[in-house]
């Protein structure tokens, strides 16, 4: 298993890379290159360095939380707020993109005992991965926030193209990602194992669910209240 997420890594590492690698290169050897061109070589080698950076930190994030040395501090939370705070930080991104954003978290207060900081970066992934899919232009993607036997569950539906039934549990594996209506896959592969683990933490489970013609689902489901067994 190591040398098999070795070589995924190694692999995906290696496309941002030459991306910039070669586009360096046309830059450094073409000094009367036109400007918009320039400025078009120069985008691409910021979007590939932001991307080579996102992959890397997530490899590192995932290695953390899989060797048991992640740094988790709890505490008791309203999970609207955590809800709340992730909203804000990929509000920009959303607004980019011309995704309209539906929040429906209900009334009371949620309150639950977790690790503040790596809530936010589960809602974070899933808002990000939902607006991704989301159809640019007219995208709608909702939060729904429900008490539950004691737990709350948590879901962000988009109305993109969905997930195909065969994808509904790789696409928690590493490097493994949906490619619904044969488009290439967006991103890393690597933000909802990294979400699985934080869930799973926290005495949690995330699942995803098909919805015909109607886009994708991404659900957790935390404890209320009650602190994970590994804590002291």
């Amino acid at each position: 298993m190591k040398d098999d997420f070795m070589s995924s890594v190694t692999h995906e590492l290696r496309t941002p890379l030459a991306a910039i690698r070669a586009f360096s290169e046309i830059l450094h050897d073409d000094p009367d290159i036109e400007l918009e061109e320039r400025r078009r070589f120069l985008g691409i080698l910021v979007s590939e360095t932001e991307r080579l950076s996102r992959l890397v930190n997530q490899v590192l994030d995932l290695a953390k939380l899989e060797s048991g040395h992640a740094d988790w501090r709890h505490e008791q939370l309203d999970l609207r707020d955590v809800i709340e705070q992730a909203v804000t930080a990929v509000g920009k991104f959303l607004e980019e993109k011309g995704v309209m954003l539906r929040q429906n978290l209900g009334e009371h207060s949620a309150p639950v005992d977790v690790d503040r900081d790596s809530l936010v970066q589960v809602m974070i992934n899933l808002l990000s991965n939902a607006a991704k899919f989301a159809p640019k232009g007219h995208g709608l993607v909702e939060v729904v926030l429900q008490e539950c036997d004691g737990a709350y569950r948590v879901c962000v539906v988009d109305n993109g193209p969905g997930i195909a039934e065969t994808d509904l549990t790789l696409v928690f594996e590493k490097f493994r990602q949906s490619s619904s209506g044969g488009e290439k896959p967006l991103g890393t592969g690597l933000g909802l194992p990294i979400c699985r683990q934080i869930v799973q933490h926290h005495g949690g489970r995330i699942w995803a669910e098909r919805r015909p013609g109607e886009g994708a689902r991404v659900c957790f489901v935390l404890p209320s209240q009650v602190r994970s067994a590994d804590d002291p």
